[in-house]
């Protein structure tokens, strides 16, 4: 019995002497923090024969507490397949170019796209580039909507009006 009291008592003594360690290093631990959610709204047009949309739009961030802290305008070019409207959306990117003249590039991993009667969701995660000059490093979470003419047929998207709306975390 002696030893049985001893053996326990040794075991749960390191046990004892580690919680501590392990309340300090939760009470440490930081959940990630939203730098900022971004809106884009974008107009694309339709090049002609190359299935791709020319994209251009204004972008608008708030903080936390809904205070402006950035605005810029960004250009990009889409590729739509002609007659698909839902599925998978390749690994894109897209720059913004801030009212200050600085520069900021997000780069999407693979989203997924569902249309109906015309309308498209995206959903999509990615990161801003780490020589972006505004939000650097930043997890994306990106959901948004379109409308346009031309899914479904065969001469494809002819225009696209879209909003986009990231969390950037960091």
């Amino acid at each position: 019995m002696n030893t049985a009291f001893r053996g326990t008592l040794l075991a749960t003594a390191p046990l004892f002497a580690a919680v501590p360690l392990m309340v300090d290093a939760s009470a440490r631990f930081q959940p990630p923090t939203t730098d900022a959610t971004c809106v884009l709204h974008g107009h694309g047009a339709a090049v002609r024969g190359s299935g791709t949309l020319a994209m251009t739009g204004t972008a608008t961030c708030v903080d936390a507490a809904g205070a402006p802290v950035a605005a810029g305008t960004f250009a990009r070019s889409v590729a739509v397949p002609d007659t698909e409207c839902d599925g998978d959306e390749d690994d894109a990117s897209t720059t913004v170019r801030w009212s200050d003249g600085t520069a900021s590039t997000v780069r999407y991993g693979k989203g997924t796209v569902v249309t109906a009667n015309g309308t498209s969701s995206l959903i999509a995660d990615g990161t801003v580039t780490a020589d972006s000059t505004r939000f650097a490093g930043d997890t994306v979470h990106a959901v948004g909507t379109s409308s346009g003419t031309g899914c479904g047929v065969a001469a494809g998207r002819a225009a696209l009006d879209s909003t986009l709306v990231l969390r950037l975390i960091h």
